[in-house]
């Protein structure tokens, strides 16, 4: 390959590195530093990509870092609005994906002569012809133009996502527990929270020896807990089932004395 493409070669490689790195089950430090380089590396290709070659400086910069931003955020949502898990494989493969498409559509430009590969050479001489000074297009409006539209994408990308992160549902959930207190092992706290997401309807049956004892039927608002403090006597097992109404074919949970956790 030749040296004018390198850059397009280093940013393929970080990508393949990393997928390597994570397939071999790298340490810790190296996995970081290769996923810096997964986050910088798309904002350096499509702003290659997107920018004139006479744009340079601080102002380049400023643009690859707002697209190194902007990208993972704008595809998260997109991950996210397809119902795809946003888990370390997904980022890794958004941001992978970037890079080579990045890469693949920058190759072709370059061989069509629409962009330059990085230059080694010094810019223009202070005491360059007035000729040439005044055939050169007003840089700083582009500059300007190049940066804003930057900025936008980011705080676009951020708005974005804080709207995706608000309207994001999480499944509902119940808690079951019975446990005996450490003060005093002849009395176990049963316990029901309702983390459903509204109003939920349950049957608690509580057994001894394997027979029912006692049976409450309980309405729960969300985010409302019951509790009982019942007896426990040595030698005798206590369980409770808790039936989600109107199934009472299958317990919806089941615990123990011996299970101390919530269930």
């Amino acid at each position: 390959m030749r040296r004018s493409q390198a850059d397009i070669a280093v940013t393929a490689a970080a990508s393949a590195a990393y997928w390597a790195a994570a397939m071999l089950g790298a340490p810790a430090t190296v996995m970081t530093v290769l996923g810096i380089a997964l986050i910088v590396c798309p904002g350096y290709v499509w702003a290659e990509v997107l920018v004139s070659p006479r744009v340079i400086g601080l102002e380049r910069v400023a643009v690859a870092a707002s697209l190194s931003l902007a990208l993972p955020v704008l595809g998260g949502v997109a991950i996210n609005a397809a119902g795809i898990p946003l888990h370390r494989a997904a980022w890794a493969g958004l941001l992978a994906s970037a890079i080579l498409a990045g890469d693949a559509l920058l190759l072709a430009l370059r061989r069509t002569g629409r962009r330059a590969p990085p230059s080694r050479h010094a810019p223009p001489s202070r005491h360059a012809s007035p000729s040439r000074h005044k055939d050169a297009p007003p840089l700083a409006a582009w500059h300007a133009a190049a940066v804003g539209v930057a900025v936008v994408i980011a705080a676009g990308a951020v708005v974005l996502s804080l709207a995706s992160a608000a309207k994001q549902a999480y499944p509902g959930f119940t808690q079951l527990w019975l446990s005996t207190s450490v003060r005093n092992a002849r009395v176990a706290a049963l316990g029901v929270g309702n983390h459903q997401g509204g109003t939920s309807r349950y049957r608690l049956v509580l057994l001894r020896q394997g027979h029912v004892s006692t049976t409450w039927n309980l309405t729960l608002s969300d985010g409302q807990t019951w509790q009982r403090m019942i007896p426990v006597t040595d030698g005798y097992s206590v369980a409770a089932r808790l039936y989600r109404l109107p199934d009472l074919a299958r317990p919806y949970r089941y615990v123990t004395t011996e299970d101390q956790s919530p269930g």
